[in-house]
């Protein structure tokens, strides 16, 4: 496994240890191409000038006479040279006579005409061995320079004026090639330097954020619930440290939680068995006159202690998905009746009347018979539990939803004991050990419904379970 620093500076120095001479060699690609293209149309600007120039100081079929004032040659020589002042761009003219050796007689300049000498030689030599492939345009090397020719053979045969060649150096062609192309390759060898010691600072700046990250998740693992501050620059880092503290809250919440639990269960299981054992050592040593109260006792007891793991089970099924529920119609009246019948006993020894408002009987909800007994069963024996006089249950629907509600009459719910209503194992005044409420909360989420609960304004609680309505 590779680490995120690795992951991203090793291929980024590479790519940037690659951009300056592949950059280079595109510059100097691209130039070069430019540059010959530009040589070309320097050329052909040229020819432009120069065919119609020999057009019209050449006679056409040489019927005309030539003498010293109507000398073709000499016409043409006299016109060339402000015709080439006046062309522009790097295309440069040159005009070889003779018959069996050429030489040349333009450009008229002895220092330009030595320039070109090697250049003259070079063709006349090549056009001695019959190389008839230089006659137009073509390319040609002289002296260690290349250069791009047009050539051109006047109508007139005259060892006079044999060839007129227009030509480009190279060195004038892409000279400037050599320097541009360093000049590219120091400057982006300096941006990729600025962009290596960029990016090295940026995944810094990221990895040592993470790894503090890191060390803190461990921190929380091990039992340390501390908020990781200061602020992170980076949104999405901020964003994870606001979620890891939240996180951490919820921890230290579900740890205090689980402490709670355990006191509450240890005291719930140690009081029946404590009357378990007394009454069992009682009846052995005959201390009680009547063995069959002592049973009785024994028998409540185990009674309850049964009815508190059972709990505790459902509860652990219910939060560790062991319980999978396929939503399914249920016929509300059934399963309302079912849960008044069962709490009707522990209703009338407390002398609570149960009561279920009219309602439409054939309405049908989208949930679970299992699961809505449960959560009916445990509201109604916490509002029995609770109410001074009388318990009510309520259907209420509409285009969508049915909501199902138990108020009663008693105190209420206290505001210290709101936000923990539905947490497991939390002992609010006067109740049980804390399972009943989210035995209840927990099933109506495996029905994809909401268990809500708030104070009447005539004094009581109301709790409230919302499920998807069938028409």
């Amino acid at each position: 496994m590779k680490h995120i620093f690795g992951r991203i500076i090793i291929p980024v120095m590479i790519v940037l240890i690659l951009l300056p001479p592949l950059t280079c060699l595109i510059f100097y690609g691209a130039a070069r191409q430019s540059a010959y293209d530009d040589a070309r149309r320097d050329l052909e600007n040229m020819q432009a000038k120069i065919l119609p120039l020999m057009e019209s100081s050449f006679p056409q079929g040489g019927d005309t006479p030539q003498t010293e004032e109507n000398d073709p040659v000499r016409t043409f020589l006299s016109r060339v040279t402000p015709m080439v002042a006046a062309t522009e761009g790097n295309a440069k003219l040159m005009i070889l006579a003779g018959r069996t050796e050429l030489n040349a007689i333009y450009p008229r300049d002895e220092k330009l005409r030595a320039e070109v000498a090697p250049l003259a030689e070079t063709f006349a030599n090549a056009i001695s061995e019959g190389d008839t492939a230089l006659l137009g345009s073509s390319a040609i090397e002289a002296n260690g320079e290349e250069y791009l020719i047009n050539v051109y053979a006047p109508p007139l045969e005259t060892e006079r004026l044999r060839y007129i060649i227009a030509y480009c150096p190279s060195s004038e062609i892409g000279g400037w090639i050599g320097s541009a192309t360093v000049m590219v390759l120091v400057i982006s060898s300096i941006f990729a330097a600025l962009a290596f010691i960029v990016i090295w600072v940026s995944v810094k700046g990221i990895t040592k954020p993470i790894l503090r990250l890191c060390t803190e998740a461990e921190n929380i693992g091990g039992g340390s619930f501390e908020h990781i501050e200061p602020v992170f620059p980076i949104t999405e880092l901020e964003e994870l440290r606001v979620s890891m503290n939240t996180m951490t809250d919820r921890l230290m919440r579900a740890d205090e939680n689980q402490k709670h639990f355990f006191q509450n269960v240890s005291h719930e299981l140690r009081n029946p068995l404590m009357s378990i054992s007394g009454y069992a050592q009682g009846i052995e040593q005959g201390v009680f006159p009547s063995p069959e109260e002592a049973a009785h006792t024994i028998l409540s007891e185990s009674m309850r202690l049964t009815d508190v793991v059972t709990e505790l089970l459902t509860l652990s099924r219910l939060e560790s998905d062991a319980v999978n529920i396929v939503s399914e119609p249920v016929r509300v009246s059934e399963v309302i009746e079912s849960s008044v019948y069962r709490i009707n006993g522990t209703a009338l020894q407390k002398g609570v009347t149960v009561t279920v408002e009219p309602f439409d009987e054939a309405l049908i909800v989208s949930g679970s018979e299992e699961m809505l007994a449960k959560v009916l069963d445990n509201l109604l024996s916490n509002a029995v539990r609770f109410a001074a006089h009388s318990v009510v249950v309520a259907v209420k629907t509409d285009s969508k939803n049915a909501v199902i509600s138990v108020s009663d009459d008693g105190e209420g719910i206290a505001d210290e004991d709101m936000t923990h209503l539905f947490e497991r194992c939390y002992k609010g005044k006067g109740g049980n050990f804390g399972v009943g409420l989210a035995i209840a909360h927990s099933a109506a989420e495996k029905m994809n419904g909401t268990l809500t609960a708030e104070n009447r304004d005539s004094g009581g609680a109301v709790f409230g379970l919302k499920l998807l309505a069938i028409h």
